[in-house]
């Protein structure tokens, strides 16, 4: 099969691999649709290292049962997300429905184990989420990483109707987050880095957009929305970004971090402890909130802008797009 590869000198490469095959309880899927996430870039410049390489990129994917291993219940044919996470199933995370913080198995496609960028990807039956006809393959590889994610930073974030939502970063997530959190009833201020982004979320259900450039300053952002923001979204990561973010917070509200670079955050603890403000981590999410993404994809409450469809072998165009910030939404591999 084809596939694209990560090497260790960091270079990516569209490989002609050995097709794997499914064991106990694993399925083998068609791959009809992946996507190119900001967090490629992050294993393109060895932020993110794999267990061993070369590996193959791609944590976004969806497809088609094609070959079901011993003790699989799906049947060929049937359309699947595919949950990146691998998980144990038995830890107390897991237990406890939290399997993106699974404390047994370290496994992730597309990060460090062999990913969705190629012709088939190998997964367990339990990371299969079932896809209505409704539901398109590339619009299904998004929500398996970004949609999943939007959800489960919107959950975690505690937001109620009526709050205000400040999201900043309006890529591939971020414009997720906009609607996932016009959908639970706050008035949502994006912020992006150019008026196309910004564009892009007021026509997704932004109530106002700002547009700072790199070489804005971020202190503008001090109490976003005018009173402060509820919720504050961190989609970009940078410290200027951050630190901005957690000064427009009004009394109460959360800094929900999702976004990083390899930039730090430094801050006074008096900035939370004055305003008795809460600083939210989210990493990923569950098999619940990607059934969530997809059930809401479903109704059309949850709409993927896609900026570009490429060949598998159309790799490099998709991430240097990426590179440049100027991708209006999300772009998506078509290995077949």
């Amino acid at each position: 099969m084809r596939a694209i590869q990560v090497r260790h000198d960091l270079t990516v490469h569209g490989s002609d691999v050995d097709a794997p095959r499914p064991g106990q309880g694993q399925v083998l899927v068609r791959v009809q649709a992946a996507g190119v996430c900001g967090t490629d870039l992050h294993i393109v410049d060895g932020m993110i290292k794999p267990d061993a390489y070369p590996m193959t990129l791609g944590h976004e994917a969806a497809g088609v049962v094609e070959e079901a291993g011993p003790g699989v219940t799906l049947a060929p044919g049937s359309r699947v997300a595919v949950f990146n996470k691998l998980f144990c199933g038995a830890c107390e995370q897991c237990l406890l429905g939290r399997v993106n913080l699974c404390t047994v198995e370290p496994g992730q496609l597309g990060f460090n184990r062999d990913g969705g960028d190629a012709e088939y990807v190998l997964a367990p039956e339990r990371n299969l989420a079932l896809l209505p006809d409704v539901v398109d393959f590339a619009t299904a590889a998004v929500l398996s990483c970004a949609g999943m994610t939007a959800v489960h930073a919107t959950r975690m974030s505690g937001l109620e109707s009526g709050q205000t939502a400040v999201v900043n970063g309006i890529g591939g997530v971020g414009i997720l987050v906009v609607q996932v959190a016009e959908r639970a009833g706050a008035r949502v201020v994006a912020v992006a880095d150019s008026a196309g982004k910004a564009d892009l979320a007021t026509n997704h259900g932004a109530a106002d957009a700002i547009v700072l450039g790199p070489d804005d300053d971020y202190a503008t952002l001090s109490r976003a929305g005018g009173r402060g923001a509820d919720v504050f979204f961190e989609l970009v990561g940078t410290t200027d970004t951050m630190t901005a973010g957690i000064r427009s917070l009004a009394p109460r509200g959360r800094f929900v971090s999702t976004g990083y670079t390899d930039q730090s955050l430094s801050i006074h603890p008096i900035e939370f402890i004055l305003s008795e403000a809460s600083l939210v981590s989210t990493v990923a999410a569950g098999r619940t909130d990607l059934n969530d993404a997809i059930a809401m994809a479903a109704r059309g409450d949850l709409v993927v802008p896609l900026a570009g469809r490429y060949p598998l072998d159309g790799i490099a165009d998709a991430l240097s797009a990426l590179r440049s910030r100027s991708v209006l939404g999300r772009q998506v591999l078509l290995p077949n």
